[in-house]
């Protein structure tokens, strides 16, 4: 394996100089965006792997490993020519093992006909392929220079330093199997990601904020709770694609279709050719055709609490973080800023995230839920307290009425007065959602108070719309 970690470009028997061509049957020559391709994917796995990149992982075979992805059912070229080198030659190899793997195609339903999810699941393969071979560079402890050799010898010459060697190709099968392991498991996160970020509105530039996050999607989908807060919201993706707007009618807003009425402010140009006595016939009995015009209502922040305490651990804080992001998803649609922060018997760090939000706010909301344990007490009081103080912090201007969604189970006894100060001083209204559970207080206070039986979908649906 060691004569396969620095490859020689120079000599004989090497391809430089040669046309690039893949070993992907269909893929051809690997002309210049093919290539950058290829070297994209090398950069994301370098920046993953801070141990480096071995040499012999060219961006010929990033290409080739992205196709085997992408295509729905790949084949290999024939035989190279043995001028080709020692990089077709182990480039091959890896591509014959990862056809072989049934690891392969347990990612493909992620991967095929989708180029941002493939060059995801590369990235990934290339990366963990790359961090087995370094450690093939890196001599055991205790083990003498004088002992490798004499290995060697009993081996015939066909031992790991000797690239043709069948133990050798077996090593090979075995590291890409392994790096193979964990490639489905980031190739349904980042396919998870991409439909999100569909639904989050991102619109013409959702592709372009993908490409550009490929590392950090890789980064945050290897965390455990990450995949369970995409999963989740998965479950609710209905929500996510409903556009809740308030708006208030108003001549000098944009146009938004036609109505009957009658403000000559909004005529429609076909009602000016109507007769005398059918014009104000019409006007006197509000019949006459009108544009129809609007305004967003200018709203503050949802502000979102969610209890972390010992008792909301497992399904009730993974549905709970599944409603902020459905809830953050109105924020978008609504223009609206937004706030999560966690809560036991202390308030945690809060995550804000402006109107205009980036694709990449979404993934560090995802990033944020996930990261906190459900564990702790609870302290209603001065969850709401700190909300409030942050709303009244917002910008000039922006102090709307706002809303403050709690999501808890916990009893807790309030101070009543003062949250009903902090809620009035900061002119929000307060949306209590208590999971399997009832808590007189809140119910008294709260402008809209809810009580969740079964952790679902229609329960979402009734915590985010609302008035």
């Amino acid at each position: 394996m060691a004569g396969f970690l620095t490859e020689d470009r120079s000599g004989e028997g090497s391809d430089a100089g040669r046309e690039r061509r893949s070993l992907i049957k269909g893929v051809g020559v690997i002309d210049d965006l093919k290539l950058y391709r290829g070297q994209k994917i090398l950069s994301t796995a370098r920046k993953l792997n801070i141990s480096g990149i071995p040499d012999i992982i060219s961006p010929e075979l990033a290409v080739d490993v992205f196709y085997t992805f992408y295509y729905p059912v790949p084949a290999l070229e024939e035989q190279p020519p043995l001028e080709w080198g020692e990089e077709a030659v182990f480039r091959r190899r890896v591509l014959e093992s990862l056809l072989m793997s049934p690891n392969l195609w347990r990612a493909k339903p992620y991967t095929t006909a989708d180029s941002l999810t493939s060059v995801v699941a590369a990235a990934s393969f290339v990366e963990r392929l790359a961090r087995l071979l370094s450690r093939l560079q890196r001599p055991q402890r205790g083990r003498s220079r004088d002992r490798e050799e004499k290995e060697g010898e009993n081996q015939g010459g066909q031992g790991e330093g000797e690239p043709g060697g069948e133990f050798e190709e077996e090593k090979l099968r075995e590291m890409v199997e392994k790096a193979l392991e964990s490639v489905e498991k980031d190739a349904r996160a980042a396919k998870n990601v991409k439909q999100l970020l569909s639904m989050m509105g991102a619109g013409d530039t959702s592709v372009l904020a993908f490409d550009e996050n490929i590392e950090f999607i890789l980064r945050i989908a290897r965390e455990t709770d990450v995949s369970r807060v995409l999963e989740n919201v998965q479950g609710i993706r209905e929500i996510m694609k409903r556009r809740s707007r308030r708006e208030t009618r108003s001549p000098k807003g944009w146009f938004d279709g036609l109505e009957y009425g009658s403000d000559l402010e909004r005529i429609h140009y076909s009602q000016l050719i109507l007769p005398d006595e059918y014009f104000w016939a019409s006007y006197s009995s509000s019949k006459l055709l009108l544009y129809r015009k609007v305004l967003d209502s200018s709203r503050g922040p949802i502000y979102v609490l969610l209890d972390k305490s010992g008792s909301m651990v497992g399904a009730k804080i993974d549905w709970a973080r599944a409603v902020a992001v459905a809830l953050f998803r109105r924020s978008l649609a609504e223009n609206r800023r937004f706030s999560a922060r966690f809560f036991d018997s202390v308030t945690y760090p809060a995550i804000h995230l402006r109107p205009r939000s980036k694709p990449r706010d979404f993934l560090e909301l995802v990033k944020y839920l996930a990261a906190v344990k459900a564990g702790g007490g609870t302290d209603i009081t001065a969850a709401i307290k700190t909300a409030a103080d942050d709303i009244l912090r917002t910008p000039r201007g922006e102090q709307r009425i706002s809303d403050i969604v709690l999501i808890t189970d916990g009893e807790d006894r309030l101070n009543i007065d003062v949250v009903e100060d902090s809620l009035k001083r900061s002119d929000a209204r307060l949306h209590t959602v208590v999971i399997q559970g009832h808590n007189p207080y809140l119910k008294r206070i709260s402008y809209r108070y809810m009580s969740v039986r079964r952790l679902e979908g229609r329960e979402a649906v009734k915590v985010v719309d609302f008035d």
